[in-house]
């Protein structure tokens, strides 16, 4: 008697619980009826949405430093540095002028300055590529109109000068409709009065202006001057980018990418220590899970972590507790986080070369990510949703 054909329904929750991107590869291959099923793109939506992304490796001007052996991640991030293209050179000419300025779901935006008579030192030509699939955007320029608002952004000191970032997904549904064509993108400016938030959306093809708002409006019930505040390590997590305050401040400026709304966030205790919470490599923020942010604060001795999450009591109130006490073996500088991986770097001692690792934020599992000698970078991770591409896994 012949057995029943297994529905398509089922078929992708059984697909949807395999462990790894290569078991989903090697089923997919199986047959053509497999493949339809694991090529769909609400089915590639669930699965990214389970799984976690793959720290791939390390992103530094235009070389990729990928995972190694034993990381976890080691066998994908080797096939991505043999196929993927990090020099850029599929980039407008010359591709030596780009400077990396973030990296988010696979993909990279760079910068070079403007070729317009117009741009000044605030301005700079953007692109938003994917170098697994060699394809880019160039941005067009932030419209006059728009960019005469900025004001020359304190002249010399650095952290003044304008960021440029890629925004996330969020979980809307609009989001997960175009989440492998589409992306966003930040451009922010501390003028001497005021801080502006101009936002390019790809879907639109256009720049459009947040509602600004004046230093005074923002730090009112701040300890020190408003003239004298800078904003310092961005962080990001469940939609809500964060700044540390620098100087003086136990509190950090966030900013909410759906409604475009800032607000002031209380930082938990164990990170309120004077001087040392301006020290971006001491801390860092996460998802703890179930939307609620975490925060990684590296102690005095830098010899160990402590993760204190932020659990609401009720429909505003919140507050930061204590969950874990983690021990590194060796004095480490926390240097970011990508999807469910911390990502820090461990001095050197008798027995062990400096290095990079990652630390599970489920499993608390410390893993070797490589020995670069590259003082910053930019975390790797995630296989692109390409521009203008079919999907990929």
């Amino acid at each position: 008697m012949a057995s029943l054909p297994v529905p398509d329904d089922l078929l992708a929750e059984i697909f949807l619980r395999l462990p790894t991107p290569d078991d989903l590869v090697r089923a997919s291959a199986a047959c053509v009826s497999f493949r339809r099923l694991v090529s769909d793109r609400s089915f590639l939506r669930k699965y990214r949405k389970l799984q976690a992304p793959p720290f791939l490796g390390l992103l530094k001007d235009r070389a990729f430093h990928p995972a190694v052996t034993p990381h976890p991640s080691a066998p994908a991030a080797s096939a991505v540095a043999l196929a993927a293209d990090f020099s850029f050179s599929f980039l407008p000419a010359p591709a030596c002028d780009w400077v990396v300025q973030d990296s988010r779901d696979g993909r990279v935006l760079l910068d070079r300055p403007c070729a317009f008579d117009d741009c000044t030192v605030t301005f700079t030509e953007m692109v938003v590529c994917d170098p697994l699939h060699r394809r880019y955007l160039l941005l067009p320029p932030i419209p006059a109109h728009l960019a005469v608002s900025v004001e020359e952004p304190f002249p010399g000191i650095w952290e003044h000068l304008p960021e440029t970032f890629l925004v996330p997904t969020t979980d809307d549904k609009e989001a997960a409709d175009a989440q492998e064509t589409s992306f966003r993108v930040i451009y922010m400016a501390q003028c001497k009065l005021k801080l502006l938030i101009f936002l390019f959306s790809s879907s639109t093809g256009q720049w459009r202006a947040a509602p600004s708002q004046g230093w005074s409006d923002l730090f009112a019930a701040l300890l020190t001057p408003t003239r004298s505040k800078a904003l310092c390590s961005r962080q990001y997590a469940y939609g809500c980018f964060y700044w540390m305050i620098y100087p003086k401040e136990q509190k950090m400026l966030a900013l909410d990418v759906r409604r475009m709304e800032f607000s002031i966030a209380e930082l938990p205790r164990e990170a309120r220590r004077d001087s040392y919470i301006l020290d971006s490599t001491a801390v860092t923020m996460v998802e703890a899970g179930g939307g609620r942010p975490g925060m990684f604060v590296l102690a005095h001795d830098r010899t160990h972590l402590i993760y204190t999450i932020r659990r609401y009591s009720g429909s505003s109130s919140s507050q930061w507790q204590r969950e874990k006490t983690i021990p590194l073996g060796s004095r480490c500088w926390l240097r970011g986080s990508a999807g469910r991986y911390l990502l820090l770097f461990k001095s050197g001692s008798s027995s062990l070369d400096p290095c990079y690792i990652t630390l599970d934020i489920k499993t608390f599992q410390l893993e070797k990510v490589c020995s670069p000698g590259i003082p910053a970078t930019h975390a790797y991770s995630n296989f692109p949703p390409s521009m203008l591409s079919s999907p990929t896994i």
